[in-house]
């Protein structure tokens, strides 16, 4: 795939990241990331399928979410409502969450399974042993979840681990912004983090995607942009990429009817896949940020721009006048800029009407 260099203009280098074997970053084609997250409901089966669907479709990595629910959840009695199965199920928060619990055992499984497909696995950290269970199952790159951008015990540890971080940004103000910033300098992890937009509502409408604001965070961290979706359909990435993001997480899942908090806001394995194929397309479109013509482009010029011809038949001496002359195609002839310099000159030779108009017609250099 060619090459793009469409990163927004902050006064920032901003280099590449790897993660794995990719490449992440301006000039290098957008890191999809299907967010499996807890699409899996506590089935590995489910899980594997979920990785091979997303494979297929063409993404470049698989991600889950790891978290223990003592460890987060203080209000047991807490209730969320979701969409599930075309309805609306509300339950206990920690019920919700316990039964959708990634299992520290299922690590390397599901992670060696994604790399022999050819994936990229990562996993959500929301607290210390998750951290390291990941990194110990083989993790290049460590992911926080927009609810912990504000956790900086949590930021600070991640931040040691000398690997990629990706940071969602949902619900976070600017100083909150900043106070995550400032802990990736002081761990000089600045250069190895990508900072996500992200909405943090299910689903987010249109009006409230506000992807310009993917933008205005790339200028304060001066980091690589990338935008986790929560949108309906294709259109929410497809602007994020065109304004820049360098990374695009789209929630995934093999089935919208199956039973869960997630499963009717994602992507099926269709939708991914043409999702994908989009998304490819719009980064080979976007091309350099330079003014220069590609080659086909410079081949056609004559053939479409027009150059100085003769209004009429013109005799030998004759001086011009702007009445005389004409702008016609093909534009292998004096391009109309040189209008200026040629009225008033005299003509050595007789000129036939629509006849192209070149130097040695004039008894002296009319200039440039």
């Amino acid at each position: 795939m060619q090459k793009r260099n469409r990163i927004m203009d902050s006064g920032h280098n901003i280099k590449p990241i790897q993660i794995e074997n990719r490449l992440i970053g301006p000039g290098h084609p957008v890191f999809i990331i299907a967010e499996i997250g807890v699409n899996h409901n506590g089935d590995k089966v489910l899980a594997k399928r979920t990785i091979e669907a997303a494979a297929r479709a063409g993404a470049d990595c698989v991600k889950f979410q790891t978290w223990r629910t003592e460890e987060f959840m203080a209000d047991r009695d807490l209730e969320y409502e979701y969409v599930s199965g075309g309805g609306l199920v509300k339950e206990k928060m920690y019920d919700m969450f316990k039964r959708l619990e990634l299992p520290l055992q299922w690590h390397q499984e599901l992670f060696d399974h994604a790399r022999n497909l050819g994936l990229v696995p990562l996993t959500s950290v929301a607290d210390p042993l998750s951290t390291d269970a990941a990194l110990e199952a083989g993790v290049k790159a460590l992911k926080l979840a927009s609810e912990d951008l504000i956790n900086l015990p949590l930021l600070e540890y991640v931040a040691a681990k000398d690997v990629p971080l990706i940071l969602s940004t949902g619900m976070a103000d600017e100083i909150e912004i900043k106070d995550a910033l400032e802990i990736m300098k002081h761990y000089h992890a600045l250069s190895r983090t990508i900072f996500l937009h992200c909405v943090s509502l299910y689903p987010t409408k249109d009006g409230e995607a506000n992807l310009l604001r993917m933008q205005a965070i790339q200028e304060v961290t001066g980091c690589i942009p990338g935008y986790s979706d929560h949108t309906i359909g294709p259109e929410a990435c497809l602007g994020a990429v065109a304004l820049g993001a360098c990374v695009l997480e789209k929630h995934f899942t093999l089935d919208k009817g199956l039973p869960g908090p997630d499963h009717a806001m994602s992507a099926d394995p269709k939708e991914l896949m043409r999702l994908v194929s989009m998304i490819r397309r719009i980064d080979n479109m976007l091309g350099q940020k330079i003014l220069q013509l590609s080659e086909r482009e410079a081949e056609v010029r004559n053939t479409f721009r027009r150059s100085i011809v003769a209004a009429r038949d013109l005799l030998a001496g004759e001086r011009l006048k702007a009445e005389d002359l004409s702008l016609k195609r093909p534009g292998y002839g004096m391009q109309p800029r040189n209008l200026s310099n040629i009225i008033g000159k005299k003509i050595m030779c007789n000129i036939k009407k629509n006849e192209r108009i070149v130097l040695n017609f004039f008894d002296d250099e009319y200039g440039e």
